[in-house]
């Protein structure tokens, strides 16, 4: 713990702006949509398949265009971003109240998606990982606690706000607290930043200086070059660790996405799926923290083998079991892979390409997520259409999942290798 306290006193607000934003990002995040599934399926006559392919299209758009949106956080101010980004949420929400057909359906997941989901975790891991000094893989995990909780209130809440006002009258009142409570309260937790992003830019100076140092004298040790999103495409390394990377995005976006009709042909009543979500943040929180601890001792690379064996796991009990335990125990797995990819994709990038170009080389790798985000509502739901059961379906996923693990094996290796 000594480490995220470190953190949390070095720089309390930037701990909690990362927070907040991960938490803040749960409306665009497929647990929570998902909650209204139900409803947008009967009032615009969708099947499942329908309904995924519109998600996974407003998905795939969301991941086209976060490579450009995702790399301007490396060249704007932090407090400028988000003097556009929570708007911009706020209009999302209200353009999914106001949704009238398949057209302004796609349009509304589309900005949800790329507002929510995307740029404003994107968010948090730029934020924390350029600017932490003490501790960064602890004050990532920290960062990444906000999804947990949004995991653990906002299905059960969701739920019940439909129930009490209409879904289209949720997504209006989520507008309104995007728009005259999340932006005040982000903004003020960036009072300051000038001081943060001083101290960056000085880091800057003197690791461009060390690198000419050594440039000039090759007995000196060479510091981690900063890698642009250009050069880290050409890296193999990437490639090998890039599939389990992708596996949980995939995975677990899929399965949420459908939960309420797997919840159906295993006979769960739908709240025990939406009360299960908790057991994910259960699980994510204290994996988040661990995995933060592990790299700040071992590094990130070290950790690239460990983080989908839960999911493997989860997809299995998933697949074979059929009791009320069964739901709770698939999302703590889940929320524990979950937990340690936050911590381990931003750690990584920082540890093996540098800290300048974060922001371009995260919003690639955002947008690879969102794609295989994107790509599994539509497949999927396909393969609901196409009556496989729900244990064909979770040992597919479970499949997808040991393959990534595998070759993550040599790719740990390569990154560990100076």
């Amino acid at each position: 713990m000594r480490g995220a306290i470190d953190f949390l006193r070095a720089d309390p607000r930037l701990a909690f702006y990362g927070l907040f934003m991960a938490f803040g990002s749960s409306f665009g995040q497929t647990f929570f949509i998902s909650q209204f599934g139900g409803e947008i399926r009967r009032d615009f006559a969708l099947s499942d398949a329908a309904f995924g392919t519109i998600y996974g299209l407003g998905t795939l758009l969301s991941a086209a265009v976060i490579v450009y949106t995702g790399g301007i956080i490396d060249r704007v101010d932090l407090r400028r971003w988000t003097l556009i980004l929570l708007p911009g949420c706020a209009i999302a929400c209200a353009l999914m109240g106001l949704a009238q057909g398949p057209v302004t359906l796609f349009l509304a997941i589309f900005l949800l998606r790329q507002t929510g989901q995307g740029l404003m975790s994107h968010t948090m891991g730029h934020s924390l990982g350029r600017y932490s000094l003490v501790g960064r893989g602890k004050a990532i995990a920290f960062g990444g606690y906000g999804f947990p909780l949004g995991e653990a209130l906002f299905p059960v809440l969701g739920v019940a706000v439909i129930a009490a006002f209409g879904w289209r009258e949720a997504w209006y009142g989520l507008s309104g607290l995007y728009l005259f409570l999340g932006l005040p309260i982000a903004l003020w937790l960036l009072q300051g930043h000038d001081g943060r992003y001083a101290l960056y830019k000085q880091d800057l100076a003197d690791q461009d200086a060390q690198d000419q140092l050594a440039e000039a004298d090759l007995s000196r040790p060479r510091p981690v070059r900063s890698w642009r999103r250009k050069d880290v495409v050409r890296d193999p390394r990437f490639y090998l660790a890039l599939p389990g990377l992708m596996c949980p995005s995939y995975i677990v976006t899929g399965l949420l996405l459908h939960g309420v009709r797997i919840a159906e042909l295993k006979g769960w009543s739908p709240e025990l799926w939406a009360g299960s979500v908790v057991f994910y943040a259960i699980g994510s929180i204290p994996a988040g923290l661990m995995m933060g601890a592990y790299i700040d001792r071992k590094g990130a690379a070290r950790g690239l083998p460990l983080f989908l064996g839960p999911l493997i796991i989860g997809c299995i009990v998933l697949a074979l079991g059929t009791g009320a335990w069964t739901p709770p125990v698939f999302m703590l797995c889940c929320g524990i892979t979950s937990g340690m990819t936050a911590v381990l994709l931003v750690a990584l990038w920082v540890e093996a390409y540098g800290r300048r170009f974060l922001g371009e080389i995260k919003a690639m790798m955002t947008a690879l997520a969102v794609l295989a985000s994107a790509a599994a509502p539509p497949t999927l739901g396909w393969m609901l259409n196409a009556d496989w059961s729900v244990a064909q379906l979770c040992l597919f996923c479970g499949a997808l999942a040991m393959i990534g693990c595998s070759l993550s094996l040599p790719a740990a290796r390569r990154y560990a290798t100076p």
